[in-house]
């Protein structure tokens, strides 16, 4: 289990922005940080910190990322509970 969350935890600090810049990501990689809740965030906290001052829009599009992940971890919940419920069981597979 621990080296499942070690790789999701290297990915997204990789494809956020948070540990490389993401300009210097070949194209799929930025384009798949952009669908990562984390990216935006970590974009308008480094402008915050440059003195850019606080980007609404930047922020905007992290709620509405962590709203989509969101309705998808609901849609996935539902759809295992009926599963389970047909099968009788917890168990995933």
């Amino acid at each position: 289990m621990f080296l499942v969350s070690n790789v999701a935890s290297s990915a997204l600090l990789l494809l956020t922005g948070a540990a490389v810049p993401r300009e210097t990501l070949p194209d799929g990689l930025r384009v798949a940080g952009e669908l990562l809740p984390l990216t935006h965030a970590a974009d308008a906290a480094r402008r915050l910190t440059a003195g850019g001052g606080l980007d609404g829009r930047l922020l905007g599009t992290e709620l509405l990322v962590g709203a989509g992940y969101a309705v998808l971890a609901v849609v996935l919940l539902a759809l295992f509970e009926r599963g389970s419920r047909r099968r009788a069981t917890l168990d995933v597979m």
